[in-house]
């Protein structure tokens, strides 16, 4: 086999004082991952805390229209995924929602290659915020409605639970939007919690 022959370029329009290519995958922050191990997505004894925010901080939710379909599509997943949907808020450019799944729903699927995979919450999610995106294409939006990744927090049923519970609920109050979080119309408990 011939050996390979390297050329050396000039680069006529660097400034003489910079010898190398700068690596700017270097120079971008480092993303943190804020994902869990991808089985703790698929236990029944998990509390789980999502805040999912709309694509480019807009505030497509303050059509209530919008507003409707992503509410009837969560009531939706909690029925056909067998969720324990403990409370949820909507306002105008994200969603909060704490959930658990049951014993049911706690499972794995045949992934074909990848073998067996965990199926769970995330999955379930995914398909959500993909309706509410082809829905909210009918109402006129273009383009992705929900930001690609999520926030998730994962937790006993103690004392954050409710401190967390009641900054979801709470949500439109800090936002000015209502004084009490029971007026407004996108914040619930659904399935209540035991003190």
């Amino acid at each position: 086999m011939p050996a390979l022959r390297v050329a050396h370029l000039e680069r006529p329009n660097w400034p003489s004082n910079v010898t190398e290519v700068p690596n700017y995958q270097s120079l971008r922050p480092e993303r943190r991952s804020h994902r869990l191990p991808a089985d703790v997505y698929t236990h029944a004894g998990h509390e789980f805390h999502f805040t999912v925010c709309a694509r480019h901080h807009g505030s497509p939710f303050s059509d209530d229209r919008l507003a409707d379909v992503v509410v009837d599509s969560l009531m939706w997943t909690r029925e056909r995924y067998d969720w324990i949907l403990f409370c949820y808020c909507l306002i105008p450019d994200h969603l909060h929602l704490l959930c658990r799944l049951t014993a049911r729903q706690a499972a794995h699927f045949d992934g074909s290659p990848r073998g067996e995979v965990p199926g769970g919450v995330l999955d379930h999610l995914r398909r959500f915020k993909s309706y509410t995106t082809s829905q909210s294409w009918r109402l006129g939006l273009e383009g992705p409605l929900w930001q690609r990744s999520s926030y998730d927090r994962v937790f006993d049923l103690q004392r954050p639970f409710e401190e967390t519970a009641a900054y979801v609920l709470e949500n439109p109050v800090r936002k000015g939007l209502v004084e009490r979080w029971q007026d407004w119309p996108y914040s619930q408990i659904v399935d209540p919690w035991e003190a």
